[in-house]
């Protein structure tokens, strides 16, 4: 007999947060907080009592759960992100998640593809609000959607008595005791929307707001604006204000307006999303679009130019980590086609880094230089290796300061060398990276066919979150959205210290915006924490204007350099800090360990070894984990932690070197002020046996203390 259940997201959170369900194929209520009933033959329903009478439901096959070779906790999480895509469609998931659809039927890999091919069938019945995941597929037994007639497994009577036993179902005290020592949110709502917005709707936020802040939202309708203020000094919270307005304003809504907020990512289309929600009363407004640029682009220009080639990414975040991985890959291959009398013509840099083993800090800081090259130089101006005239051009140009290091021709060579095999590569799968579907859009957004379309499918409003993150192509890909061809009205936030591409923009013509404002007071940081995030701010080349606190408490410790005499020591140190702040059982104590670091694992494997719950984010894809998780500690690689807020911070910096360049002291600035800048309380940075010289001299001026481990 087939054994089904059927799944609230609440129940499923319950499950993800319990260790011993975790650790069974089978969920129900050995999960505390769960409770369950037999709703027909072969059909268990699980529920918490905290279900909402609009969400969707899952209703699982037993057996095709028992199939799968994955973690549950993945499984379980994408199983969540397409029931919440499905209550509001069209339904999107992370392009690594390669879904299909057909009608409404669709399937997407269960589990990390890296683990295996495994795939789920599913079919969403709107009527119902059930998503019935019922089949499993994968490379050796291939299932079409076309051809799957997915199980009539769920009668609507059985469905109906779920919905009322569901409504009946009550937690015990020691069962909501526990829930509250997780806290009331989970952590993605708590770190990253909830942190922006704390809960309060937009007319209660019309009386907080600083006088700069009202100042950009109440500004006339057509003006576009330019805001620039450091981390935690509410760039978003005015952003997202001024959506909201624009959304009620009766022009806007008589001339039936369209507004767009474009991101750089799902993860921060996602933060968005939930911050208008909780400003607009908890509905989303309707006539305010958010979605990141890559998927604009892909619908919009996409469709006129016809684009069938595979992208790779789902967003410009995801395009770049999958893009940094094959070039890492293909720098063995270019490097043993380098000559010994190249070799000895090549920068100290560039040796040293295809010396190094692969994933070491130094071998990591060359393949980052390469994708900036290539990203940002070689594929901009249209320079191919089949060009030998732009090529020739390109191996003796002058280059300054803030380009990426590769002073010598033979660097450039071995740039070329790389650039060719990436280049092979995606001709063989019949792919384009991200950056080269942003120029082909902008292209495409620049003929006549798209003048004709710009009236119905353009936007009046665009604005732009965390511009510093877009590069010259992708702002200028941004401009041309607009509905009006001349005159596009657009309001960006930017700090351009978390991001390399504001310095390099600056001469850009695209979104020149009519007016600049600088948020200059900052409200994230006690007084301790925020004279170091002032110095890290202060050494930016463009930051000249000093911020300001807005509250002080001297009460509150500096931030403190904690340096480990060995690699055991620091990450037994980690370990031993994330079981401290859990021990607490503090509603707004979260802690987060940002890796500017080749130990990022090592950190991870010490706390988990350890018993305390964590997440480890490799991508902006597993920022979702976070959307069920209570009070886990966060490991995370700097860049993937933008947006986010965490009262305690632990900033890794293990096995770095000497920065040789301004480009790689650039880079090592933006990690360690972004990281550093996660934090609203508490922060130390842990080093071994080199410290940056940023931070020497941080310490010098006693804006950090020491403690010496080991």
């Amino acid at each position: 007999m087939q054994t089904y259940f059927l799944l609230s997201e609440s129940s499923i959170e319950a499950i993800l947060n319990d260790k011993h369900g975790r650790d069974s194929k089978y969920p129900p209520n050995v999960a505390q907080g769960v409770s369950s009933a037999e709703l027909s033959n072969g059909i268990h329903g699980f529920a918490t009592g905290r279900e909402k009478a609009d969400e969707y439901f899952a209703l699982i096959d037993f057996n095709s759960l028992s199939q799968l070779s994955g973690d549950l906790e993945t499984v379980y999480t994408r199983i969540v992100r397409v029931l919440k895509s499905a209550a509001r469609p069209p339904v999107h998931l992370p392009r690594g998640w390669s879904e299909f659809h057909y009608k409404n039927r669709l399937t997407f890999f269960a589990a990390s593809e890296r683990i295996g091919s495994q795939r789920w069938l599913a079919d969403i019945d709107s009527s119902s609000r059930v998503v019935r995941f019922l089949g499993i597929t994968d490379s050796k037994s291939r299932i079409g959607l076309e051809n799957w007639e997915p199980p009539e497994a769920l009668s609507a009577a059985a469905l109906e008595k779920y919905r009322n036993w569901a409504a009946t179902v009550t937690q015990s005290a020691e069962e909501r005791a526990r829930a509250r020592s997780f806290s009331d949110e989970v952590d993605l709502k708590a770190i990253g929307s909830g942190a922006v917005v704390q809960g309060f709707p937009y007319e209660h936020w019309l009386t907080l707001l600083k006088p700069e802040q009202e100042i950009i939202l109440n500004s006339p309708l057509e003006s576009s604006i330019r805001v620039i203020g450091p981390a935690g000094s509410g760039k978003t919270l005015t952003l997202c204000m001024r959506a909201i307005k624009l959304s009620r304003d009766e022009a806007v809504v008589g001339g039936r307006k369209k507004i767009l907020v474009v991101t750089h990512s799902w993860a921060m289309a996602e933060r968005i999303d939930n911050i208008l929600i909780t400003l607009n009363g908890g509905e989303s407004p309707t006539n305010v679009t958010v979605l990141p640029l890559l998927y604009i682009l892909r619908d919009s220009a996409g469709s006129i130019g016809h684009a069938t080639n595979e992208v790779l990414g789902e967003d410009s975040a995801e395009g770049q980590r999958r893009v940094i991985e094959m070039l890492d890959k293909f720098l063995d291959e270019a490097n043993e086609r380098v000559s010994k009398s190249a070799r000895e013509v090549m920068s100290t840099h560039v040796i040293k880094g295809l010396d190094a083993k692969q994933g070491s800090h130094t071998r990591n800081e060359l393949v980052l230089d390469l994708y900036d090259e290539i990203i940002g130089v070689l594929s901009p101006q249209g320079i191919f290796p089949s060009d030998s005239d732009k090529m020739a051009e390109y191996l003796t140009a002058k280059r300054d300061s803030t380009m990426p290091p590769f002073p010598s021709r033979a660097d450039r060579e071995l740039c070329l060398s790389v650039f060719d095999l990436l280049m092979d590569q995606l001709v063989d799968i019949g792919a384009i990276t991200t950056d080269q579907l942003v120029l082909d859009s902008v292209r495409v957004l620049e003929t006549f066919t798209w003048n004709v379309r710009r009236e119905t499918d353009g936007y009046d409003y665009i604005l732009i979150d965390e511009l510093q993150l877009f590069d010259a192509q992708e702002r200028l890909a941004i401009s041309l959205l607009s509905r009006a061809k001349p005159g596009m009205v657009f309001l960006s936030v930017e700090d351009p210290s978390q991001g390399l591409y504001s310095r390099v923009n600056e001469r850009s013509q695209a979104l020149k915006a009519r007016d600049e404002k600088v948020l200059k007071e900052t409200h994230r940081f006690r007084a301790g924490l925020f004279e170091f995030i002032s110095f890290l701010y202060s050494k930016f080349p463009l930051n000249a204007m000093a911020i300001k606190v807005a509250k002080s408490d001297t009460k509150v410790r500096k931030p403190r350099l904690v340096q480990a005499a060995n690699l055991a020591t620091a990450v037994k140190y980690c370990a031993e800090k994330a079981e401290e702040v859990a021990r607490l059982k503090e509603k707004d104590r979260r802690i987060c360990f940002v890796c500017v670091s080749e130990y990022e694992n090592d950190v991870y494997e010490a706390i988990r070894d350890a018993g305390t719950a964590v997440v480890h984010l490799r991508s902006y894809d597993d920022v979702d984990m976070l959307s069920y998780q209570r009070r886990a500690a966060v490991v995370s690689s700097w860049q993937f932690v933008g947006g986010t807020q965490f009262s305690d911070v632990v900033l890794v910096i293990l096995g770095a070197t000497r920065t040789v360049n301004i480009y790689a002291q650039l880079r090592q600035l933006t990690a360690i002020y972004l990281g550093a800048s996660r934090a609203s309380s508490a922060l130390d940075v842990l080093c071994d046996a080199y410290v940056p010289e940023v931070l020497r001299k941080a310490l010098s001026l006693k804006l950090l203390t020491k403690t010496q481990l080991g």
